[in-house]
């Protein structure tokens, strides 16, 4: 294994970078992770939360699936997860940011997150750690897709459709790995995490290949 380079996100920012097809992205945590992916010559074909469902035939992304752009393209393989089995990766909620928190705090819906009504809201979140990640390559927050949520485990009852932000991580950072299957832009935010007892960690990230 060729260590190609890292980086450790502390809580609450975001990163970037590039990969080419056959590079392994490796992504150690024990916190939320919001994660997109674009295809490098075209960022039109930007990961997609319903097709990728549509395609496994699963509301969660698990290891062996594939993530796919709008038109079906593949950009990623999940091909490790060490957090299978003791949880789900999130493919139905999008990014926390400032103006989600405004309008939670604004509904009296803090209660949602752990710390409730008396928590400290953040003044930002993935939206903005997203936006600013991405702001080198052009690519303007209304461009940016709805992430896949890693780590995030959401209670989902089947006869309301609700969902509830449940407390489950890992105890100990865990790796998740992801093969790129052409020339990708990634990103990824170190979620505030708001409805954890550790509000949020640092992530790292390894570009590596065989």
């Amino acid at each position: 294994m060729r260590v190609i380079k890292e980086y450790i996100a502390p809580k609450n920012t975001g990163w970037a970078t590039e990969l080419i097809a056959g590079q392994f992205l490796r992504l150690t945590a024990r916190t939320i992770i919001d994660f997109v992916a674009f295809d490098r010559n075209n960022f039109r074909e930007a990961f997609d939360q319903a097709v990728t469902k549509e395609a496994s035939n699963c509301i969660y992304l698990k290891e062996g699936h594939q993530m796919l752009s709008r038109s079906g393209k593949p950009l990623l393989k999940f091909i490790k997860d060490e957090f299978k089995g003791k949880g789900t990766h999130d493919l139905q909620f999008g990014m926390c940011g400032r103006a989600r928190h405004k309008r939670a705090a604004e509904e009296g819906r803090l209660g949602e997150y752990l710390h409730g009504k008396d928590m400290k809201l953040p003044d930002h979140g993935c939206t903005e750690n997203l936006t600013w990640a991405l702001e080198p390559w052009g690519i303007p927050y209304e461009n940016i897709p709805s992430p896949v949520n890693f780590f995030q485990n959401m209670q989902i009852d089947q006869d309301t459709g609700c969902m509830e932000r449940t407390q489950t991580r890992p105890e100990i950072p865990v790796n998740l790995e992801l093969l790129a299957e052409c020339e990708l832009l990634v990103g990824f935010s170190a979620c505030p995490d708001m409805a954890s007892q550790t509000r949020g960690l640092e992530v790292k990230a390894t570009v590596f290949e065989i």
